[in-house]
């Protein structure tokens, strides 16, 4: 195992070095010749499908899964609590973009800000590379350890309302979970919504209400993994946590994205049309 990680950190530093070499010397007029241009619809699907995978979101619903179905089999009541869940992690993270979105607006894509972004974006990239290497230790992006106790009871008094409670009290329980869980899982999560959020304020669009419908269609890709796995009644991880070792995997590939993402950002913007 220790090898295989050897291995893929030397093959890791070949390829960011490459990419810091022809990120440097591309122009947009040659990725336009190549047909290699993103889109901004493609890209907003592209990003915030690899945000959907975010480990510390499935941790949460792998969890609040498992308990649910050693409480009660019912669809219905996995249905109803699932979604809520959903319905209001998908709401914060609209609000939350769309305040960074503001935010960014109003001091102007400036290059101070892209630049920021981009420091923030190397930054988080090499900690979540760090968890493949180094698992929750020092410095750490992943839902803390004092913050697991609470997220688990309040995770144990949902499966548990689930053959007790009424609807409105599953569905009030359910919200504040959500709330709850996103709050804890901000430092997790926000890397990839405020290096997108940016990208999106440096892009001229013709009408100011695009912004948001991009905002929407970012949400909804992101929670689209959710969907999946409560549709799916939790059978992909057949009422078990998600791994460790998955979970680091994970956070390795977001964090080598975050990491080209920044880069991009830091020495030629023009690539991602900013």
């Amino acid at each position: 195992m220790k090898n295989k990680k050897i291995t893929i950190f030397l093959i890791s530093i070949v390829a960011l070095l490459t990419f810091f070499f022809l990120t440097k010397n591309l122009s947009v007029n040659i990725l336009d010749n190549l047909g290699l241009n993103l889109p901004l619809p493609l890209f907003t699907i592209i990003i915030a499908l690899i945000d959907g995978f975010n480990p510390c979101n499935l941790f949460v619903l792998t969890l609040l899964l498992s308990l649910m179905l050693t409480e009660s089999h019912s669809r219905k009541k996995i249905y109803l609590v699932g979604f809520s869940f959903i319905i209001v992690i998908y709401l914060f993270y609209f609000l939350f973009m769309a305040t960074w979105l503001n935010i960014f607006k109003y001091i102007g894509f400036i290059d101070p800000l892209r630049i920021g972004i981009a420091i923030i974006a190397i930054t988080a990239g090499i900690i979540n590379c760090k968890e493949l290497f180094y698992y929750r230790k020092g410095i750490t992006l992943m839902v803390q350890d004092k913050h697991v106790g609470p997220l688990k009871r309040k995770i144990q008094h949902v499966a548990k309302l689930i053959n007790k409670g009424s609807t409105l009290t599953l569905i009030g329980a359910s919200i504040v979970l959500a709330i709850f869980a996103s709050l804890v899982e901000l430092p997790c999560t926000a890397g990839f919504p405020i290096i997108y959020t940016g990208v999106l304020t440096g892009v001229i669009l013709e009408n100011s209400l695009f912004y948001y419908l991009y905002l929407a269609l970012y949400n909804l890709i992101y929670v689209l993994p959710l969907i999946i796995i409560i549709s799916l009644l939790g059978y992909i991880f057949h009422g078990k946590q998600i791994s460790k070792r998955t979970m680091s995997l994970i956070k390795y590939i977001g964090g080598f994205i975050m990491l080209l993402l920044g880069i991009i950002l830091l020495i030629n913007p023009s690539l991602l049309g900013v």
